[in-house]
């Protein structure tokens, strides 16, 4: 918990690895094959994925050996096998960098649990097109998994890290072999692999997209592996009675512990699955026939797509002085009204489709509170409220069958119980374009699909720059601008939040000139840019985006000047 102290921040992660043409900016994931890193390369400008593979330094044959492979992964061109831009090694340390997406993996889609039927044999046949065309040139890609299965924002999917195990190998890393929990039978016992392996492989992945859960568990990857070898191959439809037969046959099929017993291609596994799933063929892209054109992500798109790194500027958001004096009175008059009625400011939520999104379109506006509830503050501090009073001027909603925004236990308390439903609390005092926000706030209950956490610059619904994390271990950062939604960095795996859960956490926001930056527990997830920065007031937040009740404590904030 923060003291009220003033601390150094740093503006970048420490010891981030130098790579060149690029500007490393923060960690997006780790894997055991290496750390994933957004970072922003520097001609063409543009933001992208460095992976810097996880190995001792190597000799410089084995490094030849890595760029060879590398080489060839680099020319593989598929619509549905994310790209290579480039390869090197630092100091000996072989790294990749890639187009960035940032819709996430079917691995983190697996959090919330089991996946519909019609979306994994969508997946499975991306993926399945993009695997024959990488055996027709005879690789194997060696470690087919969901987290290797990465979604654009329209949830096309692409297939990653294709030939990094083999390419691992080159560097002289005979260690790497693939993921214990998906690997076939010949490749757990070191016997050469070729293409049925990775359709082993896809076979357990649709397992796993279809239940939630692995065909096989154990408590070390040699246990697994040796499960894999000699244990009967199990039913998905046991484990989800949703599947149908035929599918559960086209899996176990795909799982078989002999090679010669499997689908001959991916493809065909793919067609059978589709086949038993009752869906009819679509079309998908074959070899040859060139890369579509998706977005390259930089800020992460809405409809239409923003293009790379420079953003267009969007209308002005500055209002004509007259303007204002107009607002002033008017929210005169209804502050008024409400302190006659005895009520408070309330946090407004918003109904959604089906499927929820984390910003909402009618949060509420900030109204000024009286000048005695300023309480003054040392020099550079703007706002200090640590709510174990209800008079710090944080807005509060009564409850109903939505949920409420409370002051409890010493916190100002969001309640959320509807899917979809997001609680906003202005501070009411503020109108300012620069600010350090740190925020002391817990998730006490609720889902892992969650978010919460502060805001920056707003003005009023249409126009603000939001933070938030989850508890499932993601942070996002996004703005709305005239009413569009701009989703600078979405929802991004956090390596420093992973099994935190309902942990506490300390929040830095930093809203300063054209820079926007997330700070949770010391570590800085990731920073984006505000074309246009503007002043507003302060915000705490809560939203639910699955199914269930959840409960968020905010115990302290503190906003200073930079």
């Amino acid at each position: 918990m923060s003291d009220g102290t003033v601390v150094n921040r740093p503006t970048a992660s420490p010891n981030l690895p130098q790579i060149p043409g690029c500007k490393l900016i923060a960690i997006a994931g780790q894997g055991g094959m290496g750390t994933v890193y957004r970072a922003e390369q520097l001609s063409p400008r543009r933001i992208v994925a460095v992976k810097v593979l996880t190995r001792p330094s190597a000799g410089e044959a084995s490094l030849a050996a890595f760029r060879r492979e590398a080489e060839t992964i680099a020319h593989l061109e598929h619509p549905n096998i994310l790209p290579v831009y480039g390869f090197g090694e630092v100091n000996g340390q072989p790294y990749l960098v890639l187009r960035y997406l940032a819709g996430g993996s079917v691995a983190l889609r697996l959090r919330r649990g089991k996946l519909e039927l019609p979306a994994v044999v969508r997946w499975a046949r991306a993926v399945a097109a993009a695997l024959d065309m990488a055996h027709g040139r005879g690789l194997v890609h060696r470690d087919v998994k969901p987290s290797n299965i990465l979604l654009d924002e329209a949830g096309n999917a692409y297939l990653t890290d294709f030939g990094i195990a083999a390419a691992m190998a080159a560097a002289g890393d005979e260690t790497v072999i693939g993921s214990a929990a998906y690997m076939s039978p010949e490749q757990g016992r070191g016997e050469p692999v070729d293409r049925r392996a990775d359709i082993y492989a896809l076979a357990v992945s649709v397992f796993e997209m279809l239940t939630g859960e692995k065909p096989y568990s154990a408590e070390t990857a040699l246990g697994m592996i040796v499960r894999h070898i000699n244990d009967p191959i199990p039913s998905a439809r046991e484990l989800n009675p949703g599947v149908p037969a035929a599918v559960d046959a086209v899996i176990r099929r795909g799982m078989a512990k002999e090679p010669a017993e499997r689908p001959q291609t991916a493809g065909e596994f793919a067609a059978l699955l589709a086949q038993a799933a009752g869906q009819p063929a679509e079309a998908l892209p074959v070899a040859g026939a060139g890369r579509v054109q998706s977005p390259t992500i930089i800020v992460p798109p809405v409809a239409p797509v923003a293009p790379p790194v420079a953003l267009p500027a969007p209308a002005t958001r500055r209002i004509n002085p007259i303007v204002w004096a107009g607002i002033a009175l008017v929210a005169v008059c209804l502050l008024g009204a409400v302190l006659l009625s005895g009520g408070g400011l309330a946090a407004i939520f918003l109904n959604r489709t089906a499927t929820p999104r984390p910003s909402s379109t009618v949060p509420p506006t900030a109204t000024a509170l009286p000048t005695a509830a300023i309480t003054p503050l040392p020099e550079g501090q703007l706002l200090a409220a640590d709510f174990s009073t209800s008079d710090n001027g944080f807005g509060v909603r009564k409850a109903d069958a939505s949920g409420e925004v409370a002051h409890a236990d010493g916190a100002l308390r969001m309640t959320v119980l509807k899917t979809g439903a997001e609680f906003y609390s202005p501070s009411g005092k503020l109108n300012v374009q620069d600010v350090i926000i740190d925020v002391d706030l817990q998730q006490t209950a609720g889902p892992e699909s969650t978010e919460f956490g502060g805001i920056c610059r707003w003005q009023d619904k249409d126009n603000y720059s939001a933070f938030g994390i989850s508890a499932g271990g993601q942070f996002k950062i996004w703005q709305k601008t005239n009413g569009a939604t701009l989703r600078l960095i979405d929802w991004t795996d956090a390596p420093s939040l992973a099994g935190a859960g309902l942990s506490p956490h300390h929040l830095t926001i930093t809203c300063s000139g054209a820079r926007l930056g997330l700070e949770v527990d010391g570590v800085l997830l990731g920073q984006a840019e505000d074309p246009a920065p503007a002043p507003g007031d302060v915000v705490l937040f809560a939203g639910l985006r699955d199914a269930g009740s959840l409960v968020v404590d905010f115990t302290k904030v503190l906003v200073q000047a930079p």
